[in-house]
């Protein structure tokens, strides 16, 4: 019976992530359709890291409020905005609307790089569980202060979850952690 409960679960998550797909796939080709006069986006900053989210209570099938911890590490950066920054990383606390399937939340987070600059970042995240049990999360906001204020931010992270089948309890999937990036752009 889990197991049907569980490819039940999966083949939803297709689904919608093949919805996801197709939406953010319109998104870009609005974008890349425009005319070719407007401003390009430069590149300030680019990190690859690990993140990881603890969630309480934990994510089930349902969806329910979770608060979620969240933290990111990103060891390797590289910057023509500010060269000197190699490193930096968070940790926050943020609430969601979400489930095994997927969700959404807010978030509003300060990235201490290595220089000891920071980077407030208020964004809107979506997540869609992939069929290989990665809690994708891609995250689009803006720098609201500290270095790199009014650029754009897009954040992502693959988080793996373990545990899918405990996405079926009433427990629910307790902690994620995976491959976690940033990249900061700004009109140019």
């Amino acid at each position: 019976m889990r197991a049907a409960k569980l490819e039940k679960l999966v083949s939803a998550a297709r689904r919608s992530f093949a919805g996801v797909v197709v939406a953010m796939s319109v998104a870009f080709g609005v974008v890349t359709a425009a005319p070719a006069a407007q401003a390009v986006d430069v590149e300030l900053l680019s990190c690859a890291g690990n993140g990881a989210n603890t969630y309480q209570p934990g994510v089930t099938a349902q969806p329910r409020v979770v608060s979620i911890t969240s933290s990111a590490d990103y060891g390797s950066c590289v910057s023509s905005g500010s060269p000197t920054i190699t490193s930096g990383g968070y940790a926050i606390t943020a609430n969601g609307l979400v489930s095994c399937l997927g969700g959404g939340v807010s978030i509003t987070v300060t990235i201490t790089w290595n220089t000891g600059e920071t980077t407030t970042v208020a964004a809107v995240g979506l997540v869609v569980l992939r069929p290989a049990n990665e809690v994708v999360v891609v995250y689009q906001g803006t720098v609201t202060a500290g270095r790199f204020t009014g650029a754009a931010v897009v954040m992502t992270a693959a988080l793996f979850n373990t545990t899918p089948a405990q996405c079926l309890t009433p427990e629910g999937v307790t902690g994620t952690s995976g491959p976690a990036n940033i990249t900061i752009t700004q009109l140019a």
